[in-house]
């Protein structure tokens, strides 16, 4: 495959306090957003005001961005797409994290390339075909809006942000 793109669900009440344990723990500290019952059955702990979460992407396997860039979920989503949206206006689209320290930037490198980094130490980059980027991110970003919607009906509105990536995914 491609690209592979998940949004996990912080699990509330879990500090995560050991990072060296995050990614053989995963399971412990996230949900799946696609496991909605799991979801559903927590939804009475989350802080929907402000929801943390993690965006796992990846390039033939490599990954792009994982779960030690968690961060309050729905912003990293609105951030990636405002990116996103700059980098097919103007060639070059940045995203700052939400509560910590890191930026994300694309810039356009041909009609169908992408450079994409992640500015860690080291830093994460990849030249990614920009179409099929377009396409898994807005596909992720689609899914987690519509899945929030569905499982927690009352505490989240998100109709402005689903036709936004519908008129992306038309451009």
């Amino acid at each position: 495959m491609l690209f592979r793109v998940q949004t996990l669900i912080k699990r509330p009440g879990i500090l995560i306090t050991d990072l060296s344990s995050l990614y053989e723990k995963e399971s412990h500290y996230f949900i799946d957003i696609s496991n909605e019952e799991e979801l559903i059955r927590y939804g009475n702990q989350l802080d929907f005001t402000c929801l943390e979460g993690a965006i796992k992407l990846e390039y033939y396997g490599e990954p792009l961005l994982d779960v030690s860039a968690w961060d309050v979920i729905d912003r990293m989503w609105l951030y990636l797409l405002d990116a996103m949206e700059s980098l097919k206006e103007t060639g070059y689209g940045e995203m700052n994290f939400p509560d910590q320290p890191l930026v994300l930037t694309l810039k356009s490198a041909s009609e169908q390339f992408v450079l994409y980094t992640l500015h860690t130490s080291p830093p994460v980059k990849a030249v990614l075909p920009k179409q099929d980027f377009f396409m898994v991110v807005l596909g992720g970003a689609e899914q987690f809006f519509k899945t929030m919607e569905r499982c927690f009906k009352g505490n989240f509105r998100y109709f402005s942000e689903i036709k936004r990536i519908e008129a992306l995914k038309r451009q």
